[in-house]
């Protein structure tokens, strides 16, 4: 008999359609966050497959997925329907197990990035708060007041070149944008203008306009933009991060937007995260809200209302590949 444990309040959105797919003779458990983390070691214990989420992830400070898969030995697939993977290490993994992520929210990423830009270059809401106050400071005809920007013409670096990278890179040229690119594993893709190694990551932030960090956690990006990097960038430009926090020196950042050494960021991605049940949660420790040049998301980029049904045909297809002993899609660990 399969048993699947699914995890969290969010784990609820994939009960009826797992236990349709895995039918009577199978059991599915739903752990919350509520019920405490020995309860989570105790039905993982018997589980051949856990469906991840972000309450699992982060209880504890992040200690529960380490304690859970070291006593989950009779595990052998671990689904997660978002794609970060910098919360799990390799060796918590029992023998013979694998782990899928989910790659389905590229697109609602990549429209966040164009916004970003747009709202950067057309501060729109700037301009309906001064006309709401019967001030005409932006706009031309009579008033010849500030004049916005235009994307066209205006370079992208893009610091990371995978999935999310590439359908950036379509958008941006489809604004006729000059787009560039680093990355660890260079190759050659002649739909941009150049594309590098991250030696060369200097001299993408040299040119950028706006600069996308898209690369995935871990202690091989931590800090990878740091105070000197940020010297590199144009005093006008923009960085957008939908990366990691940890990609990001918290102090040289919020040093550099407080110095307006750089025009602005965009932020989706944090350095604190609350816990199940939180309400109130700093994102940083440094008081990034008491500026004025930087745009705060909470993690939102990719949580849109469309997203949710690709991810549910995501892990049901998985869990039905497992069950048949069919190759799995996304698999991004193995023990």
């Amino acid at each position: 008999m399969l048993r699947v444990v699914l995890t969290g309040e969010y784990g609820k959105v994939f009960l009826g359609p797992v236990k349709h797919a895995i039918g009577e003779e199978s059991a599915v458990d739903l752990w919350l966050p509520s019920e405490g983390a020995e309860r989570m070691v105790e039905i993982a214990r018997e589980a051949e497959v856990i469906v991840a989420s972000a309450e699992w992830v982060l209880h504890g400070k992040r200690t529960l997925v380490k304690r859970t898969l070291r006593n989950a030995e009779k595990l052998k697939l671990i689904l997660v329907p978002f794609s970060g993977m910098d919360w799990l290490d390799r060796a918590w993994l029992p023998a013979g197990s694998v782990v899928c992520n989910t790659n389905v929210g590229i697109d609602p990423i990549a429209e966040y990035v164009m916004l970003a830009m747009l709202q950067s270059a057309i501060p729109l809401l700037e301009m309906d708060s001064e006309l709401r106050a019967d001030r005409w400071g932006w706009g031309g005809a009579s008033v010849l007041g500030r004049k916005h920007h235009e994307l066209q013409g205006r370079t992208i670096g893009l610091v990371g070149y995978g999935r999310i990278g590439h359908r950036v890179a379509e958008l941006s040229k489809a604004f006729r944008m000059r787009v560039i690119a680093v990355s660890r594993n260079p190759g050659i893709d002649p739909s941009i203008e150049w594309y590098k190694g991250t030696d060369s990551l200097d001299d993408l932030l040299a040119q950028s306009d706006y600069v996308l960090l898209s690369v995935p956690g871990g202690p091989e990006t931590q800090e990878l933009i740091g105070a000197a990097q940020l010297a590199c960038m144009k005093a006008d430009a923009v960085l957008i991060n939908i990366a990691r926090g940890s990609v990001v020196d918290e102090d040289a950042l919020y040093e550099a937007l407080r110095e307006k050494r750089i025009r602005g960021a965009v932020v989706d991605t944090w350095y604190r995260y609350p816990e199940a049940g939180e309400k109130i949660c700093p994102p940083a420790t440094r008081p990034f809200a008491d500026l004025d040049n930087v745009v705060m998301t909470p993690h939102a980029a990719g949580w849109t209302e469309e997203l949710e049904a690709r991810r549910i045909s995501a892990i049901v297809a998985n869990v039905k590949r497992f069950m048949s002993g069919d190759a799995l899609f996304d698999i991004c660990l193995r023990a």
